[in-house]
């Protein structure tokens, strides 16, 4: 939840305010897609300025949460938060990629490339095989579409992303990968201004 992170640590620098583990544990801002659809979100944020104030910051996460919660339902669960040696860490967990959409305004999206497709994913990127990730040899349309039951995780943030599968191809744009089931997304800018991250995996 980067961008609830950043806005935040904004508010506090303009004086607004006054005066889980194992598989999804992350040091660097992950994205985490499970198999059944949940999403868990560990972001990380370096709190180094004075005006950065921990509890404020739980405060305003807390009374975000509660806001979003009573108008959606219990689709989102704040996991853990805490500080230390100036390193802000929350792990969040939503009910579906479209709880994490609405709850922290960054465009995510999981399906199957038929799925995608309907929903009017153009994928008008430059691909490149996992096999050639190295090389990054580019992987046409023809061969990234040949099996339409592959599922796609589309997001558009500055973030790692992992999935629950193999990756098979990725767009090449800003993205490096981090083993076989994890890209990371460095793209210059704020999410907002992210381009689409196509991930490809079986």
């Amino acid at each position: 939840m980067k961008k609830i992170l950043c806005a935040c640590m904004l508010v506090l620098c303009m004086g607004l305010f006054s005066g889980c583990s194992g598989k999804t544990d992350a040091d660097v801002s992950t994205v985490f897609i499970e198999k059944k659809g949940t999403i868990v979100s560990v972001d990380v944020e370096k709190l180094d300025r004075d005006y950065y104030d921990a509890n404020e910051l739980e405060k305003y996460i807390a009374q975000h949460l509660e806001e979003y919660t009573n108008e959606h339902g219990d689709t989102v669960e704040q996991v853990s938060f805490d500080v230390e040696e100036e390193m802000a860490r929350l792990k969040m967990k939503y009910d579906s990629c479209e709880a994490y959409t609405g709850f922290n305004g960054i465009e995510l999206y999981v399906g199957t490339i038929v799925q995608a497709r309907a929903e009017g994913y153009d994928f008008d990127a430059e691909f490149y095989s996992v096999e050639d990730a190295e090389k990054k040899e580019q992987a046409g349309q023809e061969e990234i579409f040949s099996k339409d039951d592959n599922k796609v995780a589309i997001i558009r943030a500055n973030v790692n992303v992992r999935v629950p599968g193999k990756i098979l191809y990725v767009s090449a744009q800003d993205t490096e990968l981090e083993g076989k089931d994890t890209v990371s997304i460095t793209g210059a800018g704020a999410n907002e201004e992210a381009a689409y991250t196509y991930i490809i995996y079986e």
